[in-house]
């Protein structure tokens, strides 16, 4: 459904105002907000948090380290899930104090309904179940620890569930027990991913920077 172009336009247009902006920029990110303007879609950042330089994502990749047996197909399976569109994290900049520290991270990916129309799935509650079982495949113990009612933002049904697994990565020496919050939605011919990792085993929580970024969400 989306909040129409109008009220789209108008919040983009409060939101640079004041900035100096190419008016034919699709994408945007200045201080706090996240504008794509080609898929319609607008939010901010938790304050003091950073936005991961897309290009960056292949060094986080490798680093970390993929569960069941499927490390040795790693660059494979990070080929089928393809990259977010964005990434937001706490400890953005590469220091030697944030070594070893899981940063809380709100990534978003997005897919356009056709690459996926193969898959053989019905509803798009069938395609969050089959996803959720490919994500059991390649992260340690992963498991779906609550479902809630589905709501909507900006007209549209959200749904949204909490789970856990054990993070693996070369800077960690044993395995983290890490939250993740998902939100998915299909709106304007494609499927959307939130995706919010915390760790209560390190005291790295966000929950409240999770749920205030969630208010922030506009679709066109």
């Amino acid at each position: 459904m989306g909040i129409g172009r109008r009220n789209f336009l108008k919040l983009t247009g409060l939101a640079v105002a004041g900035l100096a902006i190419n008016p034919l920029q699709s994408v945007i990110t200045n201080n706090n907000i996240y504008i794509n303007k080609k898929l319609g879609i607008l939010f901010y950042k938790p304050n003091d948090w950073g936005f991961i330089n897309i290009k960056d994502f292949g060094k986080l990749k490798n680093e970390q380290i993929l569960g069941n047996g499927w490390e040795d197909y790693k660059e494979e399976v990070w080929e089928d899930l393809g990259d977010p569109i964005c990434i937001i994290t706490k400890y953005y900049q590469d220091l030697e104090e944030n070594k070893g520290i899981f940063s809380p991270t709100i990534t978003l990916n997005i897919t356009p309904k056709e690459e996926l129309e193969s898959y053989g799935f019905n509803s798009f509650e069938e395609l969050m179940e089959l996803s959720e079982k490919g994500v059991a495949q390649i992260l340690r113990d992963f498991k779906v620890v609550k479902r809630y009612e589905p709501f909507l933002i900006s007209g549209n049904k959200f749904y949204e569930c909490d789970s856990e697994y054990l993070f693996e990565h070369i800077e960690i020496n044993e395995p983290l027990k890490v939250e993740l919050k998902t939100l998915k939605t299909e709106h304007n011919g494609f499927y959307y991913d939130f995706n919010f990792h915390q760790s209560k085993a390190q005291n790295q929580i966000a929950s409240i920077e999770f749920e205030n970024f969630k208010k922030t969400i506009k679709l066109l």
